[in-house]
């Protein structure tokens, strides 16, 4: 049983602080003080962690030693953290520095100087029995006092700031000194081992400490979707005893990772990993790996060796290493799901059955992954966690959520409307074994991809607080002038969108808690408006009289897609043509101006793989414009229609450019990007195409015969716009572009460590 007050002091006042102890003691009050030389040793002792986690109140002794101590602020603000009830007792006149006013403000103190030491010990034994602490000595009785209580003394001189201007230079102060304590923490409750049952009961009783560590300002955190397709995904990762801390930082405008050891006081820059994206640490910690454009990548925590896994196409589906040495990921945008022997080799699938698997977890003990989908076979649905077996090619849905992480042997922790739930499970069924708990209220920043969140396996959680959901502008840009304005005031999850031929309506996706819908924007009347009841229809496209447009919509089945058009003259919707055998369906992407062709694209089930269609409405018949096994979509007529523009990976190793081929012969392929591309459009007067590469958008001039002359693609314009699923910017017929915008980026400050996060017996 610990004591219930812990004395706070300086070693160097020793001699004035032990009679005091002696005297609390001598009054039948259990007191825990340092009596010998702990606090001459770099790092806290696990006594000290410890009597502070048992005590209830915590008597500071101030002097001009103790408020120069680090140990004597730490101290302090550990109890602060868990809530311990604060007495300060003045040894002599001190000042309290920045860094302690935090912590002392507003209490009451004790001055031990200038007045009768028995008496005033008298009265530091009362106010102990006022806060709870029960006392047998006659001495604990009060008596008439002359001792002075006051609030504590003004900040040096040299401050001048008032308490509300001061308020962020001392959270500063305090944000500083905490970094230096989880540190400490971690490194002296000997956390060396994953979390076993039976340990459990031995470890020390901390109790939920949650503290905030300092993202450096000359590494700010990178964006989220600062990334090819503009897709967000994890940004940081905690090692999993907990030892280590990395995010993805910005250095030199490129991506970069930070390294902490959390007994250390600052981050690192790690030198080789430029490109990184979604960090991941080996089960031993030696090494953290990453993911960039085109490689599975790893560097050694000790050396700082760099070595590459394996190469992968787009992995930012997110990554896990698993106790026997593989390394999980999703590869090719998600579309594959794959493993590879830690030391490299040849990826191979993980399951034939599964597509668009992200952000994998390993089940210990051998059992399998876990991870998140809209399904089997399904690229566009609610997301729901799935479990694949590693003895069997078999798929279980858990429960509906994302973002999962299994913790310890039998606990599965997924995010459900923004925040963090924990839920147990039997792993030999793999059936929840009991009821669904909230671990934080805090909301986890996120967006529907992926959560800024990590959790180690020794129960220790890191995560960036903030908004729940990425909101997105309908932005108009003049590219001749460079200037945009809002089309609209209303901020949504916008996805793909499509202009009318008059330039007068838009047709857009929005996406409201995973159901997706499609709504007319009118613009001169500045109002949305929906004409289908039905959910999850995605991907419009005007007709070319503005009379109809069309879709795709899972409506019936999540895996199975049709395609449909509604008439607006006749106010009827009806189902063109069904394609069960394509994964999320054919996503239109053009219409011939007689209305009676349509250009598709859409993945094969069973590989992922994109190809091109189009749809005779006539006959009602789809017919397959390419068979080649690669990612192509994004089709558009040229004005005579003889030719396609499209977006491919051909030649770019899992990256895109922009290609001409004759249609519908696809007989004469030619590629005209000078790099990578997506998303071409064709100029409204047919002279060119206009394409999107990254933030930029170039345009190349084309004179379209029988043998094409093609131009140099030269930038058209650039700026920061949002980059979705599909294309997600389109021309108005007097050629002024509709995009995308995102709130600005404003990076976090601070990363949330809570230790002991989850309130469960393990």
């Amino acid at each position: 049983m610990g004591a219930d007050v812990f004395i706070s002091y300086s070693s160097l006042d020793r001699d004035r602080v032990i009679p005091v102890v002696d005297y609390l003691r001598s009054s039948g009050i259990s007191v825990w003080v340092d009596e010998g030389n702990i606090h001459a040793a770099d790092l806290w002792s696990e006594q000290i962690v410890q009597a502070i986690a048992d005590c209830r109140v915590m008597v500071v002794m101030l002097s001009g030693n103790s408020t120069d101590s680090h140990n004597v602020v730490k101290e302090a603000m550990l109890a602060s953290e868990q809530k311990k009830a604060l007495l300060p007792v003045y040894l002599e006149p001190a000042e309290i520095p920045a860094k302690l006013q935090y912590q002392l403000a507003g209490i009451q103190h004790l001055e031990l100087y200038g007045q009768n030491e028995q008496q005033v010990l008298a009265d530091l034994t009362t106010g102990l029995i006022k806060r709870g602490i029960s006392g047998e000595g006659d001495t604990a009785q009060p008596q008439s006092s002359t001792v002075k209580r006051h609030e504590h003394p003004r900040p040096r001189a040299a401050t001048s700031k008032s308490p509300a201007n001061m308020a962020k230079p001392i959270a500063w102060a305090l944000g500083v000194c905490v970094v230096a304590l989880l540190g400490l923490l971690l490194f002296n409750l000997s956390i060396t081992e994953a979390p076993k049952a039976s340990a459990q009961k031995q470890a020390p009783k901390l109790g939920r400490i949650h503290l905030k560590i300092s993202i450096p300002e000359e590494y700010p955190m990178a964006k989220p979707t600062d990334m090819p397709f503009g897709v967000a995904w994890r940004m940081l990762a905690i090692s999993p005893n907990g030892k280590h801390l990395a995010y993805v930082c910005m250095h030199e405008k490129e991506r970069h990772l930070c390294l902490r050891s959390l007994s250390d006081d600052a981050f690192q820059l790690l030198k080789g990993s430029n490109g990184a994206v979604l960090p991941f640490f080996s089960p031993d910690e030696k090494w953290v790996g990453f993911l960039t454009e085109k490689k599975v990548k790893k560097i050694e925590i000790s050396s700082g060796l760099l070595a590459e896994v394996c190469d992968a196409k787009n992995p930012y589906a997110g990554a896990t290493w698993s106790d026997e040495g593989k390394i999980y990921f999703g590869d090719s945008e998600g579309s594959q799901f794959r493993k590879v022997n830690e030391n490299g080799g040849e990826p191979e699938l993980v399951s034939k059955k599964i597509l668009r698997a992200r952000s994998p977890s390993t089940v210990p003990n051998e059992k399998g992954v876990v991870f998140d989908s809209p399904g089997i076979d399904v690229s566009r649905a609610p997301y729901a966690v799935y479990f694949v077996p590693s003895t069997e090619d078999n798929i279980l849905k858990l429960l509906d959520g994302r973002m999962p992480s299994w913790f310890g042997e039998k606990h599965l922790i997924t995010l459900e409307d923004n925040q963090l739930r924990l839920t147990e499970f039997n792993t030999e069924t793999f059936k929840p074994a009991g009821k669904i708990k909230t671990i934080v209220n805090s909301k986890i920043r996120n967006n529907k991809f992926t959560a800024q969140y990590s959790l180690s396996q020794n129960n220790i959680l890191a995560f960036i607080e903030g908004d729940s959901k990425l909101e997105l502008s309908l932005s108009l840009l003049d590219p001749m002038k460079k200037e945009s304005v809002l089309l609209s005031e209303k901020w949504q999850q916008y996805g793909q969108f499509s202009i009318s031929a008059s330039g007068e309506k838009v047709a857009v996706e929005i996406e409201d808690n995973q159901i997706y819908s499609i709504n007319i924007f009118d613009i001169k009347r500045g109002r949305f408006s929906s004409f289908s009841n039905s959910k999850h229809n995605y991907a419009p496209f005007w007709g070319p009289d503005e009379k109809k447009i069309y879709y795709t919509s899972n409506r019936k089945d999540p895996s199975e897609f049709g395609l449909y058009v509604y008439d607006f003259d006749q106010q009827k919707e009806e189902e063109i043509i069904f394609v069960g055998e394509i994964m999320g369906g054919l996503s239109v992407s053009d219409v011939s101006r007689d209305g009676k062709k349509i250009l598709c694209y859409g993945q094969q089930k069973g590989t992922g793989q994109g190809e091109l269609y189009y749809v005779d409405l006539i006959e009602r018949k789809k017919y397959q414009l390419t068979k080649n096994r690669l990612q192509e979509w994004g089709g558009v007529f040229s004005p005579d229609e003889k030719w396609l523009a499209y977006t491919s990976e051909k030649d770019m190793e899992g990256s895109f450019a922009i290609y001409l081929n004759r249609f519908p012969e696809m007989n004469q392929e030619t590629r005209i990007s000078a790099g990578g591309g997506e998303e071409p459009k064709w100029l409204p007067d047919g002279s060119g195409v206009y394409y999107r590469n990254g933030s930029q958008w170039m345009k190349v001039s084309l004179k379209l015969d029988n043998e094409p002359e093609i131009g140099e693609p030269e930038l058209f314009f650039e700026g920061p716009y949002v980059n979705v699923p599909g294309p997600s910017h389109d021309i108005f017929p007097d050629g002024r572009i509709l995009l995308l915008k995102g709130e600005e980026w404003v990076p976090p400050t601070e990363i949330d460590v809570i230790i002991n996060a989850l309130d469960v017996a393990l």
